[in-house]
């Protein structure tokens, strides 16, 4: 018959709650009570001894904490940081390569946190940021809804006439001109803006105060642009004129210089009152058909952006009842703080950071790069326990307890965490922060959004390092007995499951990244040596603001035996183009229309698929004939194209021939339909020149000197056609070079990792290298069985890897470029073939070791 016992857990608690000086006699008595009644009700024996261990527990039995338990505390606390720096000190090498390695992984976190957060906290700086507010409309453009920053010109001025919420309210018309002052003459971006946009938006400057804008003939300029033409002079009160786009010349008086902080996003360089711009008559600003750039307003304190949705639902439906191309859907609305976080959405936007997918990307990079550092660290730890054996054990049979253990490896890999985050300090702001700058063209201060924000991300930093990196050592070490140890029994950093887990988990992280990387490169090269649709070498384009100027280079041009072909033109690929819709049977879509001279097409080396170009032997091209791209051909539906009629600008259109697609913008937009017809040479603001190869520059360069002569009010804006696509080519190779240096850390990390674990690997298993060196065994013989484990681990790691990296590395592709690249085996390839070369040459590293060896010292000293 078994005898009852009480109950474990309230045993347990009894014990753990009493003072030591009544345990005895509390325990003793509620053991008596329970054996006189489990004779006869066991059941009930329990639940008494349950209530009696209850029962005592009140304030005079419960144990208390001495005293000195504080100092004791902080006395144990600095003996282990003690035997932490001496066992850093004692392991010279394993403690280089954990903090080396953890240092790499913090200081990548660090420079791309700080990176994210100016990003998602930009135009911070306004006063009224919670109360200033973006109007957006949305359309449906071929069936898909599109947001888009313009607005009807007149909403502004309504939404404050009629809306009692509404303080103060600005437009933003972006135009460009020719910026006067003495000898110095540039072609600028200029914007047009309402008296109120220096009260709603908040800047420094120096002149006049908040209402510059409100005198008809001011000019505000920011500090880059008034260094540019007034040099260390003082620019306030001097006149400059401006050259406008309908050849309108005005004189205007500095009244302030705009000092623009470094994350504000909001990057005009001069702004003119709006009043100019509707004096200049360069659009008919009073119809609900005409989109200004953006229209911002403030509400006052204490409204809400809601009480305006009545009456955007009435300006919805003035909007639509004038002749527009796209009618609004409907119109939203966001705060500073919502375009900062993400405005990439919105077509055209004015304020915010824009893209947020390559931030996205960069931040689960540096995360991914950071665990992988933890797991370097952890899996050395484990492996390194082996030189701490004794200690372990002596400690055990003295009385040293779990949680001691524990709390003792946790200090001491804390310690190695904050040189770690240190270093790490260190190497973002001397290597990382700067190759960033580099690789995105500005400078980004090295700080943070806030104090808050810095003490947050350093703390939550600290503790996953420190949970991610030292918490399963601490528990593994801890969970051996003594008497294993002392008889040499225990062998730490062996071949356990968790481990192998643990280093296939590393390298899973490591094929993850590299992979992505190399899908990356591969489609970034694949972009940069895309064929644009047409010819763009030995082609300069000269652009013109008059009549008068384009005859005058036409003409010297025509001189020139360097000048195969040349052709004049209202648009330009690359430059410039109408967009505009067309309506064809129950078909609406955008496309791109350049009206052109002749001979543009074969100038600019458009390819013909089928039918001709324009002649100038027949006159009827130029009221009818048009060619169109593929692209166009398709979204009309056609199977035939050539001869095909259709209505367009109020014309009877017929195609005569098709062209090659061929990209206008850039790889990150589409190709669109476009449309080639005949303009008039009055209105050509473009004149294409192709020229012999070798002659190219020079020409460029007769050009340019002889512009002073032909416009004397204007800068010369020539260009090359091979440089039309030059800021995405710059910002593919940025993004190439973050991507190959994130390659190249990820391998780093990857070699650390190794050779620590090579290495401690090799001193455990030396007593039985020494023994097959003494049986006959080569070098070969033993490499390939130093490398057997890791082929294995590596290949199940390349199984899970690469995969999960091609996919999202992919996700991120679509996202960005309309039709990308197939990913083929190269990436895979690379990756593998780049991880087994740093695996062999980690392990070769170590095999000199092996070598100069001497097998009977070592079998003796065993």
């Amino acid at each position: 018959m078994n005898h009852p016992l009480p109950p474990k857990w309230a045993d347990r608690f009894l014990k753990w709650y009493c003072r030591p000086d009544r345990l005895e006699e509390i325990q003793g008595d509620a053991y008596e009570l329970f054996e006189r009644t489990a004779q006869r009700q066991p059941g009930l024996a329990r639940w008494q001894f349950i209530w009696n261990v209850i029962r005592f527990f009140r304030l005079k039995n419960i144990r208390t904490t001495s005293s000195r338990q504080p100092a004791n505390s902080m006395a144990m606390f600095s003996n282990y940081l003690l035997i932490g720096l001496r066992n850093a000190a004692r392991n010279g090498l394993t403690s280089v390569i954990n903090v080396g390695g953890l240092a790499i992984g913090v200081a990548g976190a660090i420079t791309i946190f700080i990176f994210a957060d100016q990003w998602f906290h930009v135009d911070d700086f306004h006063e009224h940021r919670d109360r200033i507010y973006e109007i957006t409309n949305v359309v449906k453009r071929e069936g898909q809804p599109v947001e888009m920053s313009d607005t009807p010109f007149p909403l502004g001025p309504m939404l404050q006439a009629e809306a009692s919420g509404v303080e103060k309210m600005t437009r933003i018309e972006v135009s460009s001109g020719a910026l006067r002052f003495g000898e110095n003459v540039f072609q600028e971006r200029i914007w047009f803006t309402d008296p109120a946009f220096f009260e709603i938006f908040t800047f420094s400057h120096v002149g006049v105060p908040s209402d510059a804008l409100s005198q008809p003939g001011s000019i505000v300029i920011t500090r880059p642009i008034a260094e540019k033409y007034f040099g260390a002079h003082d620019p306030v009160g001097k006149a400059m004129s401006v050259k406008f786009s309908n050849s309108a010349i005005r004189e205007f008086t500095v009244t302030a210089v705009a000092d623009l902080p470094e994350n504000n996003t909001l990057n005009f360089q001069v702004i003119l009152p709006m009043e100019t711009f509707i004096n200049l008559g360069l659009q008919d600003t009073y119809a609900w058909d005409y989109l200004t750039d953006a229209t911002f307003v403030l509400l006052k304190p204490g409204q809400d952006i809601a009480s305006l949705i009545p009456l955007l639902g009435k300006y919805r439906k003035l909007q639509n009842d004038s002749p527009a191309d796209w009618p609004i859907e409907e119109f939203r609305y966001y705060d500073v703080p919502s375009l900062a976080a993400g405005s990439s959405h919105i077509e055209s936007h004015m304020m915010g950071s824009g893209e947020s997918q390559g931030v996205i990307t960069m931040s689960v990079i540096a995360f991914l790069l950071l665990l992988l550092a933890c797991f370097n660290y952890t899996n050395i730890s484990v492996a390194t326990v082996s030189t701490r054996v004794k200690e372990i054990g002596i400690r055990k049979v003295i009385g040293g307890r779990k949680s001691e253990i524990v709390q003792q490896f946790i200090v001491e890999n804390l310690l190695m965490s904050v040189f770690a985050i240190l270093a790490g300090l260190f190497i973002a702001y001397s290597v990382f922060m700067p190759g960033i700058s580099s690789m995105v063209g500005y400078p980004i201060p090295f700080g943070f959004s806030s104090g808050k924000m810095m003490l947050l991300f350093f703390t939550a930093l600290l503790i996953f390092v420190v949970v991610i990196s030292g918490v399963y050592p601490a528990v593994y070490v801890s969970g051996f007995q003594p008497a294993q140890i002392l008889k040499g029994k225990e062998k730490f950093g062996n071949r356990s499951v968790f481990s192998r887990a643990l280093l296939t988990g590393q390298f899973v992280l490591a094929f993850m990244t590299i992979v992505g990387c190399f899908v990356f490169i591969d489609n970034s090269l694949y972009m940069r040596n895309r064929d644009w649709g047409y010819d763009h070498q030995q082609n300069i384009v000269v652009p013109v603001n008059t009549a008068a100027q384009y005859l005058q280079v036409r003409d010297r041009m025509a001189l020139r035996k360097e000048v195969d072909r040349m052709a004049g033109s209202v648009h330009h690929i690359g430059s410039s183009a109408h967009r505009n819709v067309l309506e064809y049977a129950d078909k609406k879509f955008e496309m791109l229309e350049f009206a052109v001279g002749q001979g543009y097409l074969e100038t600019m080396n458009l390819r013909l698929l089928s039918g001709r170009t324009f002649d100038a032997a027949m006159p009827s091209d130029t009221v009818a004939a048009v060619v169109v791209n593929q692209k166009f051909v398709d979204a009309m539906g056609w199977a035939e194209p050539l001869n095909q009629f259709f209505q367009y600008d109020g014309r009877q259109r017929v195609v005569v021939g098709v062209v090659h697609d061929f990209h206008h913008d850039d790889f990150y937009m589409g190709i669109r339909p476009a449309l080639f017809r005949l303009g008039a040479e009055k209105d050509f603001r473009f004149l294409a020149l192709h020229v012999q190869s070798d002659q190219v520059k020079e020409m460029e360069s007769l050009i340019r000197s002889n512009w002073k002569e032909i416009g004397p009010d204007d800068p010369y804006r020539g260009i090359l056609q091979d440089d039309v696509f030059a800021n995405f080519s710059r910002n593919s190779r940025n993004d190439m070079k973050i991507i190959i240096s994130v390659a190249v850390v990820t391998l780093i990390l990857a070699c650390l990792g190794l050779y620590g674990l090579v290495a401690y690997n090799i001193t455990r298993r030396m007593r039985e290298f020494s023994v097959r060196k003494v049986f006959g065994a080569n070098l070969l013989h033993i490499f390939r069985l130093m490398n057997r484990d890791y082929v294995w681990i590596l290949g199940i790691a390349f199984v899970l890897g690469a995969p999960a990296g091609f996919f999202l590395m992919n996700l991120l592709i679509q996202a960005i470029y309309p039709d990308p690249q197939p990913a083929g085996v190269l990436p895979f390839a690379a990756a593998i073939g780049m991880m087994m070369l740093t695996v062999a040459l980690t392990v070769a590293s170590q095999m000199n070791r092996i070598t100069r060896e001497n097998p009977a010292l070592t079998l003796r000293s065993e």
